[in-house]
């Protein structure tokens, strides 16, 4: 059960932080780069390589946020449990 729980505080820190990042920074940074800048396909691939990049960089910070929130909590369970 505990490593269910793991699991999904990663997937939900994960989430949490891929999520706002596409779409409140990255897509529009996106539209606005393919209206204003590119200037060929070559252009908007690397683009969209990047964006693909720091939107896996996001999944992992928020995979490791999502495991250092987890073991907090499992830290403060574990010590109410020895200290009652």
């Amino acid at each position: 059960m505990k490593i269910l729980i793991r699991l999904l505080c990663i997937l939900v820190g994960a989430l949490t932080l891929s999520f706002p990042a596409a779409k409140g920074v990255l897509a529009p940074i996106g539209r606005w780069y393919e209206m204003n800048r590119a200037q060929s396909e070559s252009d908007l691939s690397q683009a969209f390589v990047i964006a693909l990049a720091v939107q896996a960089l996001c999944v992992i910070a928020g995979g490791w946020l999502g495991d250092r929130a987890f073991r907090k909590w499992r830290h403060k369970q574990l010590d109410r449990q020895q200290h009652p």
